[in-house]
This record gives structure tokens, C-alpha cells and sequence, in this order.
């Protein structure tokens, strides 16, 4: 009988097929199972069916980079070692438990057919700035993340506030302009392709750019004050019924052919530096006009996921949305 994977994933399917399929022609036995799911819900199935004693999935993949960082923490996931993971950068490798396979910027992506004066906002102070002077033109016609229902949406606003005192003046602004709060960057470039907004903020490069590709009314700004930059985390369930398959699914996508795929048709951006092209790490740190921040993995992760520290955050949110 056919081995059978079990992936959850927060990557949509159309993006991560290419790397379904040339995984399964070098291990053709293997039947592999999707569940394409949002970051929240990948956490909660994980813990509540390990918990259960129920089957869970073999390998979580996730861009919510703090909440995988929580399943290890809390004892949910099985370390893996191998050639392949040993070769990450030291921030993208947990434990030898969480693992870095994507290095995804955080862009701006405006529509430039519709507004092409946009151009000129390439940071957070100048994005603040242009809502407040162009207040008839942009009100609710900005969109961004909702913190409070997508994991990576949390992730995004938690670290910029860590990075910058701009990010609160950002979000009165946004909040005064009356911004569109939603759970994915499809949902925001789609706002943005059909003109409903005319900008984004804080959308994942790997879509805006795949997008933007097909899509010549598109375009992205990489912010020149700071780009912060994430990675999808693979991490094995310790639950899992199939440990050694993930294992070297984990393996593929590490890989020179797995990270060219990511670069090449799953625009996802490689996170290995020998790979050429568009969607990868190299070309990101060659194009950015400004630093590039990736997010560590580790405890730092879970400062934000504490009670306390989430409702504080989300009510200064609130409050800013509310133009109080």
C-alpha cells in the first residue's frame, strides 16, 4: 500500500503543487493529503488532535512563524536532523525542530494604472503622510492585515512595532482613513487588482509578486525604512504517523531542485543563496533600497503570544482603527 503524508499547510495549493508533484516522482510511492488551512487554524487542529489521541497531520507548514515556534515550545513537534537542514542560516533553524524553508518580504503593492503617484511611497512615514494629505482620494481605499483574525497578520503589525515608533503613526492614519481590514494577501492584491483599493500594506512579496507577473496594472514597493522578512516553518508533528516521509518531504523542499522550484513557478522567494532568480533571497538583498529584517525563529516568537501582551497590542490596534 501507498505511504500517505499528511500536510497541513497555510500555502495555497496552486502554489505548492509544483512541489507536490516533483516530490512525489522521486518517491512515487507516497499519497499525499492537503489540507489547505489558515495559520490559526493549523495551530488549533495540531494541539487539539494530538491531545485527543487522534491522527494529526505528519508536517505543519506554516507562515505564522510564532505559532509553530509555540507547538515546539509547548512540545508538539519531533526533531529532525539532516544534511539538508543542517546547511540553514542560524535564524531559520529552531532546535532542529522548526525550519525556514521560504525568505518572503513584507511589501507594499499599489495599483499603478489607477494611482500612479503611489510610487513615491517607499516607507511607512511616507505611507502615513500621503493618507493624511490625500484623505478624499484614499479614504477606504487602503487595505491591510486584520491582526486579531489572521496569525500572519499578528506576526506582521507585532514586529513592526517592535522595529519602528512610525508603525503607530501608520495605524492612526490607517485607521483615520477608514482602512479595509482582511485575513490574506490574495484577498488584499484582489482589492487592489479590481481598484476597489487603490494600496496595500504589509502583503506577502511571494503573492504580490506572482500577481504582479500577470497583472501589468500591479506594482511593488519594497519599504526603504526597514523590509521585513518571513519564512513558511516546516515543523514534524510529534504525533505523526509518518515521521520519516515528512522527514524528507522537509529534505526536498531544502534542496537546490525544492528551493528552485519555490523561486521558479511557486514564486515563493528561495531562502538558499545559490539560487537565481526573481523570487529568491539573493535578488531580495540585491533590489532592497533599505534593510532587510528577517524574523529569528526562536522564544523571542512568544512574547507576543502571551495573553496579556495580545490583548494590549490588539486594543492599541482597536483603539488606532477607531481614530481614538
Amino acid at each position: 500500500p501507498a505511504e500517505r503524508l499528511v500536510i497541513y499547510s497555510s500555502t495555497d495549493i496552486d502554489r505548492i503543487e509544483f512541489l507536490i508533484r516533483a516530490f512525489q516522482e522521486r518517491a512515487p510511492g507516497v499519497a499525499i493529503d492537503y489540507h489547505d488551512l489558515d495559520t490559526l487554524d493549523i495551530n488549533k487542529r495540531v494541539i487539539g488532535e494530538t491531545d485527543a489521541g487522534k491522527p494529526t497531520a505528519d508536517l505543519a507548514l506554516s507562515s505564522a512563524m510564532d505559532l509553530q515556534i509555540k507547538l515546539v515550545n509547548d512540545g508538539y513537534s519531533a526533531p529532525y536532523y539532516s544534511e539538508e537542514t543542517e546547511t540553514l542560516p542560524g535564524w531559520a533553524n529552531w532546535r532542529n525542530e522548526a525550519f525556514g524553508f521560504t525568505y518572503e518580504p513584507a511589501v507594499i503593492i499599489y495599483n499603478r494604472a489607477l494611482a500612479p503617484e503611489l510610487k513615491r511611497v517607499d516607507s511607512r512615514f511616507e505611507l502615513a503622510k500621503t493618507l493624511s494629505e490625500q484623505s478624499l482620494i484614499m479614504r477606504n481605499r487602503v487595505v491591510t492585515y486584520d491582526p486579531e483574525f489572521s496569525g500572519l497578520g499578528y506576526l506582521f503589525g507585532t514586529q513592526d512595532a517592535i522595529q519602528s515608533e512610525d508603525f503607530w503613526y501608520l495605524a492612526r492614519s490607517l485607521g483615520d482613513s477608514g482602512v479595509q481590514q482582511m485575513t490574506s494577501s490574495a484577498s488584499m492584491i484582489n482589492k487592489v487588482a479590481s481598484g476597489e483599493a487603490l494600496i496595500a500594506y504589509n502583503v506577502l512579496g511571494s503573492y504580490a509578486l506572482a500577481r504582479a507577473r500577470e497583472n501589468p496594472h500591479l506594482a511593488i514597493t519594497i519599504p526603504r525604512d526597514y523590509c521585513l522578512v518571513m519564512s513558511r516553518i516546516a515543523v514534524i508533528a510529534k504525533a505523526a504517523r509518518n515521521p520519516r516521509v515528512a522527514g524528507r518531504f522537509v529534505d526536498f523542499l531544502l534542496s537546490r531542485e525544492g528551493q528552485e522550484l519555490i523561486a521558479g513557478p511557486a514564486s515563493l522567494y528561495a531562502i538558499r543563496t545559490d539560487i537565481r532568480g526573481e523570487a529568491t533571497a539573493r535578488k531580495l538583498q540585491e533590489t532592497a533600497g533599505g534593510p532587510l529584517i528577517p524574523i529569528h525563529l526562536g522564544p523571542g516568537l512568544l512574547v507576543y503570544l502571551d495573553r496579556m501582551k495580545r490583548q494590549a497590542f490588539l486594543g492599541r490596534w482597536q483603539r488606532a482603527m477607531e481614530g481614538r
